[in-house]
C-alpha cells in the first residue's frame, strides 16, 4: 500500500485560504479510488505548518495518475500560492499493527 504526505508551512494570514484550497483538492480524486483517507493535521506548537496523509493507494501507479491530471495540477498551483513552503513525500507501507 503506498500513502502521501506533505509537509505545508502556511503564510500568515493565509491559513483558511491553504485549507479550503486543500480540501478542495480531495474532491479531484475520482471515485474509482475507494478507501482513500485524506487527513490534514496542524501543527500546535506551529499553527502555521500542517502535515497530510492520504491513502491508502492501491499503487504508486494510481497515485501518480492522480497527481499528473491537469485539474490537480492546477489546484496545487492554487495552493502554492498560500505557502511559504512544501514538502510532499510518498511512502510504502511495510508494517501495520492495530
Amino acid at each position: 500500500m503506498i500513502y502521501s504526505s506533505g509537509v505545508w508551512t502556511v503564510k500568515e494570514g493565509k491559513e483558511d485560504e491553504f485549507r479550503r484550497t486543500w480540501e478542495a483538492n480531495v474532491t479531484l480524486v475520482p471515485a474509482d479510488h475507494p478507501g482513500v483517507v485524506f487527513r490534514l493535521l496542524r501543527d500546535v506548537g506551529q499553527p502555521s505548518r500542517y502535515v497530510s496523509i492520504v491513502g491508502p493507494w492501491k499503487s504508486l501507479d494510481a497515485l501518480e495518475e492522480v497527481r499528473s491530471t491537469p485539474e490537480f495540477q492546477k489546484s496545487m498551483e492554487r495552493a502554492m500560492e498560500t505557502l511559504e513552503s512544501v514538502e510532499v513525500l510518498t511512502y510504502e507501507a511495510v508494517v501495520e499493527v492495530s
